[in-house]
């Protein structure tokens, strides 16, 4: 990967991404003094802080928080997918299973209901919630078991269902989502969410774990019947969703939610960074969602329209964000943006002038140590030299592979954030053309 174009897009992701790291975002809403603290308005008081997260981001946002905070903060919990020496006290932290709940993220689970339920109604939080969040912490609803819950995620996860209907259905087997975690807390507090859905819905940010959310257990059955899921799930969660045994609480408590960062703020710090190289940049859209592979060949078909309007020394950046998903039907490994990038590599054919570049702002694409790829002119021709078949790639889902092979990986390392995925398409003079 060394043409200009490829350089450019993975020096731009991550400027991007760096740009939105929490302490950048996090830090200009809090205020503090001698006697008060105040995060995007709201009063923490004038006593100590208990700090609670999970997500993706959960450690960088408390990091950043401990540094605005200080001897404030009397304690709390962090909830993670991975180890992280950095946190400081007096802040404990714990792993969790991910992306498929684990015996990990049920002890998570329990321990931050333990510690949450343990404060008393003077006591002031801040809950930093981000995506991953549904699977780092789960306490099953009973008969459940973390397993039957396991086994679900991967079917939902495998089907390429939109988040909104997975989490819908998650939140009907867990004792903590849609507001079940927030039922047993008396103190008050805060959410600030780092958002990784698409219109930013608090219900479906990490499954709501303080939202109230409304159970229709009907619903999610038919939707799982409508899906031609239900004889695949386990028998216990067929019986739960048609007979609940216990419910959830009722009496829902609400707390303030405010949105530090979403995808939206992702595009814009993409788009900065492309102006400030003199590179014109559109956005497109912030709701880029669908089967991966259809997606990945329109945003080409896109780029080629306007190409064909541009003149030929013209440059211009396409800019898209949202979730796209993929329905698993092979074997192969990959992510969602991996398969964008092979499905739109197949639609470009070697076409020297659009690359494009989709990857995952949280830094991992699916189960991979890759946060995407880069599809352009260099991949396509390692690809022949190499005899692959980017088509038979496509059709085993093995992006992953593919691109390891023929150099398109992007692997930045887990970010610290998570706001959702980013596809950035430069429209450029080809190489044997340009001055």
């Amino acid at each position: 990967m060394n043409t200009q174009p490829a350089k450019l897009l993975k020096t731009v992701f991550q400027e991007a991404i760096d740009s939105c790291s929490p302490d950048k975002l996090l830090l200009p809403l809090i205020r503090t003094d001698k006697t008060e603290a105040r995060i995007a308005g709201h009063s923490l008081g004038t006593g100590p802080v208990h700090v609670f997260g999970s997500g993706k981001a959960a450690v960088s946002m408390a990091i950043a928080l401990r540094q605005a905070l200080k001897e404030r903060i009397a304690g709390g919990l962090i909830v993670s997918p991975e180890e992280s020496p950095a946190l400081p006290s007096p802040l404990r932290h714990i792993t969790g299973g991910h992306p498929i709940p684990t015996s990990k993220s049920q002890r998570a689970g329990e321990e931050m209901m333990r510690e949450m339920a343990a404060l008393k109604p003077t006591d002031r939080f801040v809950y930093l919630l981000s995506g991953g969040s549904s699977a780092l912490i789960e306490v099953p609803e009973p008969p459940l078991s973390v397993r039957d819950i396991a086994h679900a995620t991967k079917l939902l996860l495998n089907a390429g269902l939109p988040i909104e209907e997975t989490n819908r259905i998650r939140v009907h087997l867990s004792r903590l989502k849609g507001g079940g975690l927030g039922s047993l807390v008396s103190a008050k507090g805060i959410v600030l969410a780092m958002s990784d859905v698409i219109g930013d819905a608090l219900s479906v940010i990490g499954s709501g774990p303080l939202w109230p959310v409304e159970r229709d257990y009907r619903m999610c059955a038919e939707l799982l019947r409508q899906r031609g899921l239900w004889q695949e799930f386990p028998a216990a969660v067929r019986e739960n969703l048609t007979h609940p045994a216990n419910g959830l609480p009722r009496e829902f408590r609400r707390f303030q939610h405010e949105i530090v960062a979403n995808n939206n703020t992702l595009l814009l710090a993409v788009q900065t960074a492309l102006e400030k190289r003199n590179y014109p940049a559109s956005i497109v859209t912030d709701r880029l969602e669908g089967e991966a592979a259809v997606v990945g060949r329109q945003i080409v078909d896109f780029a080629k329209l306007t190409a064909e309007t541009m003149k030929s020394k013209e440059k211009l950046a396409l800019l898209f964000s949202g979730e796209t998903t993929v329905t698993v039907k092979g074997d192969g490994t990959g992510g969602r943006c991996q398969e964008l990038a092979l499905a739109a590599l197949i639609e470009l054919k070697g076409n020297p002038t659009v690359t494009l570049l989709a990857a995952g702002s949280d830094g991992r694409d699916g189960p991979t140590d890759a946060a995407g790829a880069i599809a352009d002119q260099q991949v396509w021709k390692n690809a022949r030299k190499l005899g692959l078949s980017p088509e038979r790639f496509l059709a085993k889902n093995d992006s992953y592979h593919f691109f390891h092979t023929t150099g398109g990986l992007i692997q930045t390392g887990t970010t610290g954030i998570n706001l959702l995925d980013i596809v950035i398409v430069l429209i450029h003079p080809s190489p044997e053309t340009a001055d």
